[in-house]
């Protein structure tokens, strides 16, 4: 009986044993069939997208040819209108030496330009080659009138959209202004053929067997197909009409990504439209934009999606192949090892998505606590450089006339006295402002640096701060520095003196107390090995700043430089003081590092690199303005009336001729009636209508070598990217004075010599 017992449960155990192999087998079978469509499907994406990449490089580079071939007809159109001998021609109505030179550059262009027109400066069309049919120009001026009135208006180069002309071709008009001895005498227009363009730049750009490129404009205008009939029509509202039960849908949206879009890639069902019946297909799509004077084109380039699937599917069954030889050959060994590993893999699972989790919760938590400083940041930076712009704007008339009244009045006079006094407290006035834009951080591209005795700044700062310590706190100054120099900018290590002394007084107002200064300097061993294994200079400057106040925990300290942490009471500090310090320092190639022990007080030590230098030279020194004798005028622009009346009296202290304008339009339309009139454009940054940068770049347009002087509150990064790229010269921050205007442009034409 027992042994019947262990037979039955042995053939039992056998047949649960052969259906978990079963089983095994077929998840195993299901897994790798996934994993197999799975590599197909990737697969598939992968080539799907190279090959959308394909289509949107040469979409790219068709647009590129476009453009550079309509900017060929513009450069060859102008030619002929730069020539004197056309220009007089012209103004005389010579008509046989006009078709000479209309001959020559239309077999020159062969059948690129279909037609030229001659305008007079009165807006008519007074010739044309090759002359039409009939003798009105009544179809020709109905084509060109809109164009024409603008070109007339503006008297530059003006490239039409595309439209079709007397013939019904599909043209684009070249407008070019003619000039004689500078007086405006008319406009010729080269009629570009887009049937032409199509031939030699679109037509042999091929995609697959059945794909094809087409060129539309920004109203969904077909101006280039491979199929004739569908030139010039809508691409949707047409086609609409001509096929009412055909599929619109995925083509419509295609068309909206292509208007939103500067260039894209997507798949979609439309129809083969050089078929004589089209039938529903799908497609690879990828267009790019080619910009034709203000106008856009779309060139997309379709391909058949059918032409990439039948070798994709090959590569499936190839998969599958060979997906099952290998789960006949490791099921078995996958069943066991599955069943070691089974409780120990999801332990590990749970184990590392629960690591995971935490890290990832961490993650957003720090994430939301920068994005949250980030903006408390980003509100005070606006608000201070507002309040920074403004004040300069007030200092700068300030400044300017009490300087003009120090010329004008005797130095040893009362008078002079009194102006001497607001003079330097406006000057005043504009470091406290640089103090600001500093914590604002909107000049931190453009901070100006240059080598500084430090121990001349210690005591300063000191003396600044001795009046405002209340008497339980005594000052200690220790100076071994023997007169060294850093690169720095002045203003800004004021400010972390001035914000290091203030955080010691704060730990020692409730008691008596030392605040003790250190200047030293100390070799590199000597300095701190994570700062100096990333420098190569040998000796640094070390400012030791300390107090004997309450100190701070060691959890304080790891945090004392992050924004918005502060050990004050509520209302006594930002948060905000050591880390505009800390980014002061760096900035400045420097390090910070801070001790502290509570109830003994606080130790910071900042390190600047030492600089072999000689303090700068002060700013009153004289100038010499010899190059500013016979100078051509200056045009300055400012929208602020009284800051513009202020600026032009100050210049013209140094004998310059100054234009002055309020209004940026116009003063653009000045020089345009003469860009070699002006030599120098001082003009203001912050303006309505046109920026000064954006002021700047016109002009430099219209003449590469005037010389443009910025004015600005601050210069912000897009000042210092127009410096880069040369379109602005100089740059002055407000308050200016007329002395340094004049120094100015001294220094900017000094560049030309």
């Amino acid at each position: 009986m027992t042994t019947l017992y262990a037979k039955i449960v042995m053939i039992v155990k056998r047949i649960f044993t052969g259906k978990i192999i079963l089983y095994a087998i077929l998840a195993f079978l299901f897994v790798l069939t996934v994993m197999a469509y799975t590599t197909y499907d990737n697969n598939r994406n992968e080539i799907i997208d190279q090959q959308h990449q394909h289509l949107l490089t040469i979409s790219r580079s068709t647009c590129r040819s476009l453009e550079i071939y309509v900017g060929e007809k513009v450069d060859c159109l102008k030619i002929l209108a730069l020539n004197d001998r056309f220009a007089f021609a012209m103004k005389n109505e010579n008509r046989l030496a006009l078709q000479s030179y209309f001959c020559a550059y239309l077999e020159a262009q062969k059948e690129d330009v279909r037609r030229v027109y001659e305008i007079n400066k009165a807006g008519k069309i007074v010739y044309q080659h090759p002359e039409p049919t009939t003798p009105s120009f009544s179809n020709s001026y109905a084509v060109l009138s809109k164009d024409i009135e603008r070109v007339l208006a503006e008297k530059s180069t003006y490239i039409g959209r595309a439209k079709k002309d007397e013939d019904g071709q599909y043209v684009i008009n070249i407008f070019e202004p003619v000039f004689y001895d500078r007086e405006f005498i008319g406009v010729i227009v080269g009629a570009v053929s887009l049937n032409m363009m199509y031939e030699k730049l679109v037509k042999p750009v091929k995609a697959g067997k059945e794909g094809y490129a087409m060129v539309k404009d920004r109203d969904g205008i077909i101006l280039m197909h491979p199929a004739e009939d569908q030139i010039g029509i809508d691409v949707i509202a047409t086609r609409k009409e001509r096929h009412p039960d055909f599929e619109f849908h995925e083509l419509e949206s295609l068309i909206e990504q292509q208007f939103a879009n500067e260039e894209g890639t997507t798949i979609y069902h439309s129809y083969w439209w050089t078929d004589k019946k089209p039938q529903k297909t799908k497609k690879l799509n990828a267009f790019s934009r080619a910009y034709i004077g203000e106008e856009f084109w779309i060139v997309a380039m379709a391909l058949s999606y059918n032409e990439l699937e039948g070798p994709i599917r090959q590569h499936l069954v190839k998969i599958v192949q060979v997906a099952f030889v290998i789960i006949l050959i490791i099921s078995v060994a996958i069943f066991i090892i599955l069943k070691i590993q089974k409780n120990k893999e999801a332990l590990e699972v749970e184990t590392k998505y629960l690591k995971e989790l935490n890290a990832t919760t961490e993650e957003l938590r720090k994430k939301d606590l920068q994005l949250q400083h980030s903006q408390k940041l980003q509100a005070l930076g606006t608000l201070t450089g507002g309040i920074a712009h403004e004040f300069n704007n007030l200092l700068t008339p300030i400044l300017g006339y009490t300087e003009i009244l120090k010329k004008s009045v005797a130095i040893d006079s009362k008078d002079y006295e009194y102006i001497n006094e607001i003079y330097d407290a406006s000057r005043k006035a504009k470091n406290i402002i640089e103090q600001i834009l500093v914590f604002s951080r909107l000049d931190r591209n453009t901070t100006k640096y240059e080598p500084i005795q430090v121990s001349l700044l210690v005591e300063e700062t000191l003396n600044l701060i001795r009046p405002t310590l209340t008497s339980n706190i005594k000052i200690s100054y220790e100076d071994s520095s023997d007169g060294s120099c850093i690169m720095a900018n002045q203003v800004q290590i004021h400010q972390v003196l001035l914000n290091l002394y203030n955080n010691a007084f704060h730990a020692m107002k409730d008691a008596e107390g030392v605040l003790k200064v250190t200047l030293s300097t100390v070799k590199r061993n000597e300095a701190p090995e994570n700062y100096t294994s990333a420098s190569e200079t040998e000796e640094y400057v070390q400012i030791t700043v300390s107090d004997s106040g309450y100190g701070m925990s060691a959890e304080a300290v790891t945090r004392i430089f992050e924004p918005f942490f502060t050990t004050k009471g509520l209302g006594e500090g930002t948060g905000l003081g050591l880390f505009v310090v800390q980014g002061i320092v760096r900035n400045h190639k420097g390090l910070i590092t801070v001790e502290s022990v509570v109830d003994k007080g606080s130790t910071f030590k900042v390190y600047f690199p030492k600089v072999q230098g000689t303090p700068s030279v002060a700013e009153e020194e004289k100038i010499e303005f010899k190059k500013l004798k016979g100078l051509k005028p200056v045009l300055m622009v400012d929208d602020n009336p009284k800051v513009l009346k202020v600026m032009k009296k100050g210049l013209e202290n140094f004998g310059l001729e100054v234009l002055a304008e309020t209004n940026s339009v116009e003063a653009l339309n000045i020089f345009k009636q003469d860009p070699s009139r002006f030599e120098v454009v001082i003009t203001d940054q912050a303006m309505p209508d046109l920026r000064g940068v954006e002021l700047a770049e016109r002009l430099k347009k219209l003449n590469p070598r005037v010389k443009i002087i910025l004015v600005t509150g601050y210069a912000d990064e897009k000042v210092a990217e127009y410096m880069k790229r040369m379109i602005i010269d100089y740059y002055l921050n407000k308050p200016v004075i007329g002395k340094q205007m004049a120094k100015a442009v001294c220094d900017v034409l000094e560049k030309d010599y």
